[in-house]
């Protein structure tokens, strides 16, 4: 203990030293997030650089309809030169024209439509008639299920199972024991009740 008070001035320094290199890792630190943040693209710019590539694809868009349209389209920003005189360009068509232009005018989209609405009605066949296949199949396999319903229920009425038999003669019998188990539990008070 008396070391430390003996050396007090240079524990002060030793302590004053590492506080200021950690002070400066922790500056550095900041420095280089601050860096890491500036040099990562910004949101808000990728959300331009979206918002232009929009603006790029409508224009586009917009000139290949005024071309099937009117078979002329918008000249494209040149830079004007003194000799090049300006064209004018046709005001635009209203949009309703357009669409209609735009499916109208050209035989090969209507083909087009044609071709995709056959497409269309030979599918919905081949699945009517897998519904059809699948259907006959269903009915194939409850054949045999209502066959061996059948049978049972001859099978019960042959045995001598009649409701108005006395109860001794129905304990006796398992099939009816059975059917009676199972009167109890479908007619019965409901196990929650119970």
């Amino acid at each position: 203990m008396d070391w430390i008070f003996d050396n007090f001035r240079i524990i002060i320094l030793v302590g004053g030293a590492i506080a200021y290199w950690l002070n400066q890792r922790r500056k550095a630190k900041e420095e280089q997030e601050i860096k890491e943040v500036l040099a990562a693209p910004d949101p808000r710019a990728q959300m331009n650089d979206d918002g232009e590539r929009t603006r790029r694809i409508q224009e586009e868009i917009r000139r290949k309809i005024l071309e099937r349209a009117g078979g002329t389209t918008r000249p494209q920003a040149q830079p004007q030169t003194a000799s090049a005189p300006m064209r004018p360009v046709p005001p635009p068509l209203p949009v309703e024209q357009l669409k209609a232009d735009a499916y109208n005018d050209t035989p090969t989209a209507a083909e087009a439509l044609v071709a995709a609405d056959q497409a269309m009605l030979e599918r919905q066949q081949q699945l009517a008639a897998k519904l059809r296949e699948l259907q006959q199949q269903r009915r194939d396999i409850e054949r045999p299920a209502e066959a061996f319903a059948e049978k049972t229920a001859k099978a019960m009425s042959a045995s001598g199972t009649s409701v108005l038999g006395s109860p001794l003669a129905d304990l006796r019998n398992p099939t009816a024991v059975r059917r009676a188990i199972i009167l109890r539990e479908v007619l019965g008070t409901p196990v929650a009740l119970r």
